[in-house]
């Protein structure tokens, strides 16, 4: 289907008669028609919307678009009530991504990875009444890192940020560093010291050559770095944000699901946006 066509130079008509030139025209070197896509592509978005809401009505699922830019469809794909997946090898440059949100919810951890790990330019979330969250680069991004990795990545930073909100303690102190202690100075004299108290077993690392007065961050890191051939089987031993994430993932999640989780939601989307120097827009409450 054609839209609207643009009429570029002086056009005369002729019934058989010569008309007189109009000085006020200046007629270009070629008489030439122009098609405008941006009628189509506008078209395309406004229906690709309408489709994504009306699943969301009728069925409760995602449904979404790849889209170029263009306008054309590249991918159409469903999905349940949580997610759906899409081709990441259709992404083509400037691709226009969109999806629905059955749950009134902003952007997740997964839709702004794929967002980061493709030539996409912008991803957006409709919701059921026609609202939206959407992140829009304000450049072209070259970002090394896979989308899996990106994907766990936001999600702990999401994960930790509600337990910052319920008030739950994820950081190493002296006793998690003492533990860590214990298991190297077995490891490297072969004597067990699970009865010393925190103190005790911090004096000996410094006789060990650890430096104890570093933060327990930078503590944490030398150690870990020590055992290193030890930690190869199950490297998140020590990673004490992994573990508390672990242990309160129910907590999480119903935290994230309650109005006070959406705003959490809503100021991770927008701790994204600044990071990675991206445009967010939202009009959801």
């Amino acid at each position: 289907m054609i839209g609207a066509i643009n009429f570029l130079g002086n056009i005369q008509t002729n019934y058989g008669e010569k008309r007189a030139s109009n000085p006020a025209l200046k007629p270009m070197e070629c008489d030439c028609f122009v098609k405008s896509t941006e009628g189509e592509k506008a078209k395309t978005l406004r229906e690709a919307k309408e489709k994504i809401i009306n699943k969301i009505i009728e069925e409760n699922t995602e449904y979404g678009y790849t889209i170029s830019p263009e306008g054309e469809i590249l991918e159409e794909y469903g999905g349940d009530e949580h997610s759906c997946t899409l081709d990441s090898r259709k992404i083509v440059p400037h691709a226009i991504l969109m999806h629905g949100h059955p749950s009134p919810l902003p952007l997740s951890s997964g839709d702004i990875a794929i967002l980061l790990a493709t030539p996409a330019d912008s991803q957006e979330a409709i919701t059921r009444d026609g609202k939206f969250s959407k992140l829009t680069k304000k450049y072209p991004l070259n970002n090394e890192k896979s989308y899996r990795d990106l994907y766990f990545e936001l999600e702990k930073m999401l994960c930790l940020m509600a337990l910052d909100k319920m008030g739950i303690d994820y950081k190493l102190n002296k006793d998690d560093i003492a533990q860590m202690g214990r298991d190297y100075i077995e490891y490297q004299t072969g004597q067990n010291c699970e009865n010393e108290d925190s103190s005790e077993v911090l004096k000996r690392l410094e006789n060990l050559g650890v430096d104890t007065s570093k933060s327990n961050e930078e503590i944490a890191a030398k150690l870990k770095e020590l055992m290193f051939l030890q930690l190869l089987t199950n490297p998140q031993k020590y990673d004490k944000e992994h573990k508390t994430i672990i242990e309160n993932m129910q907590s999480i999640h119903d935290f994230l699901d309650s109005e006070e989780g959406t705003r959490t939601r809503h100021e991770f989307v927008q701790n994204i946006a600044r990071a990675y120097d991206l445009n967010y827009e939202t009009n959801l409450d």
